[in-house]
């Protein structure tokens, strides 16, 4: 009998990991509606602050423990909503170190005709050239199977771009060489 009842405290902690994973997976995919629809809701409601673009992108990196290239530039201020644009960077900062398959991920910061490019970089296994047009739909993933594995919802990269598009820029997604992926989120300046 003490046996049977060993078994059935393991079996018991198996299963509360199971409902705390699954509990925490759930209110990821909770936040993320959340976000997307406050995003969309308050439309051009911005706190438009002043802020070094740099210092920010070199504290991402050093908190997600990626490469920066650092930027071409000596002075790196705009104006934007430094929480939205925080939360985006991250959010392709995250998706490269979940779904990438590499831990060769690098941020860095490009400037180009009055227009500031973050780059987000990685070396992995890249994203097949027929989900690329799609990979920034809500709930798009581009392998179902494994996104059950790394979590996620398949709304991290359309919350990027409603970011983008709300200070009047885009995200875009190209390969990156020899492989990988090249996200660069680009805002005016």
């Amino acid at each position: 009998e003490e046996s049977k009842s060993e078994v059935e405290v393991e079996q018991r902690k198996i299963l509360l990991s199971l409902i705390r994973k699954e509990s925490r997976r759930l209110n990821g995919l909770v936040q993320s509606i959340l976000d997307l629809a406050r995003l969309e809701r308050e439309g051009d409601v911005l706190d438009i602050t002043e802020f070094d673009l740099e210092e920010m992108l070199k504290e991402l990196a050093a908190k997600y423990g990626v490469r920066y290239d650092g930027s071409d530039r000596q002075e790196n201020i705009v104006f934007g909503d430094a929480t939205l644009i925080l939360q985006a960077v991250s959010n392709l900062v995250e998706n490269a170190k979940r779904h990438s398959g590499t831990d060769d991920i690098a941020i860095s910061l490009t400037w180009f005709d009055g227009w500031a490019h973050v780059i987000v970089e990685d070396h992995g296994i890249g994203i097949p050239p027929e989900h690329a047009a799609r990979i920034f739909e809500r709930f798009h993933r581009v392998d179902p199977a494994r996104a059950a594995e790394t979590g996620g919802a398949g709304l991290g990269l359309a919350i990027v771009r409603r970011i983008a598009r709300l200070h009047s820029g885009d995200v875009t997604l190209t390969p990156a060489e020899p492989r990988g992926c090249r996200f660069a989120f680009s805002i005016p300046m």
